[in-house]
């Protein structure tokens, strides 16, 4: 008896776990564990607060559709871009007032009796995300828009989003979804719920990169310098399978084509579009972003 008793502990676990994860043949995912920190206690100068957040919807229209999850937590980080300070961490979920699709529900996992007389606390929740520096989530093209809906008062702040603001390739993973991510990093979790979404996201956050610096500072880098947002408004008709081939996205609200650049790419970007696209006859519109409104439905 003392044999399995000794052979189940987790020293004895980790010991066999660090045996099979040295063969190539084989890879050992670790429960993700919880992200608390507190190694600078106090808000210090210097410091970057950001508030990582995580949302779950009835479906993609931000006109139709309403939130029904919603995950923040505050964090403070260094000049490095390490993480130094957690907050704690909130969850709520919301009663959309109406049913909740059977197909959301296996999507998301909240069953509409989970949500029924539920509600997000507006003052906890803009306040969480006005104080910080920036919000940041996972897919901020998705997210910020329904927030910001949601939220009246949290409009206007930078956001950063970890899928689009890093080069992932080059930084030693493939990206894709958090989940998937995270078993990149060697962990796992129980995903599609909310405060293990943020706290995953706190884990991509806080890791090293190659190139040096951390993804946090990577991340708040890119997002930080401005771009510009080319509108191919009066583009031909047929010139659709050209422009999407070359990364321009449907704006469907607005009935053209669009694609955001770099600054260091605008010049040939917009030669490139004027020629090919409108045969030097017209132009297209264009306009420069910050954070501040990027990833925004009136983006």
């Amino acid at each position: 008896m003392r044999d399995v008793v000794a052979l189940g502990s987790p020293a004895a676990m980790e010991t066999m776990a660090m045996l099979v994860d040295r063969n190539e043949d084989f890879r050992v995912l670790r429960r993700m564990p919880p992200m608390r920190r507190n190694l600078l206690p106090g808000v210090r100068p210097g410091m970057l607060a950001g508030c990582a957040l995580f949302a779950e919807t009835t479906g993609p229209d931000v006109i139709g559709d309403a939130v029904i999850e919603l995950a923040l937590q505050r964090f403070w980080a260094d000049a490095a871009g390490r993480i130094v300070m957690t907050g704690r961490s909130h969850h709520w979920l919301e009663d959309p007032g109406r049913p909740i699709d059977p197909e959301v529900t296996r999507s998301t996992g909240i069953a509409p009796s989970e949500v029924l007389g539920r509600s997000i606390m507006d003052p906890v929740a803009a306040s969480l995300i006005a104080d910080a520096d920036f919000v940041v989530s996972h897919d901020a093209s998705f997210d910020r828009p329904f927030v910001e809906k949601r939220l009246p008062l949290a409009v206007a702040r930078p956001w950063v989003c970890t899928s689009s603001d890093v080069d992932w390739r080059d930084n030693g993973l493939e990206g894709g979804s958090m989940a998937y991510m995270m078993m990149q990093m060697g962990m796992f979790y129980a995903p599609h719920r909310g405060s293990a979404e943020v706290t995953a996201l706190l884990h991509l956050l806080d890791r090293p990169l190659p190139s040096g610096g951390t993804v946090l500072g990577a991340a708040v880098e890119a997002a930080s310098r401005p771009s510009w947002v080319i509108d191919a408004v009066g583009a031909p008709s047929g010139a659709g399978d050209l422009l999407a081939h070359r990364g321009y996205r449907w704006n469907a609200h607005g009935g053209h084509w669009w694609k955001e650049v770099p600054s260091s790419e605008f010049d040939d970007e917009y030669e490139w579009i004027v020629v090919r696209v409108y045969g030097g006859t017209a132009k297209p519109r264009f306009r420069s972003v910050t954070w501040s409104e990027r990833h925004s439905a009136s983006c």
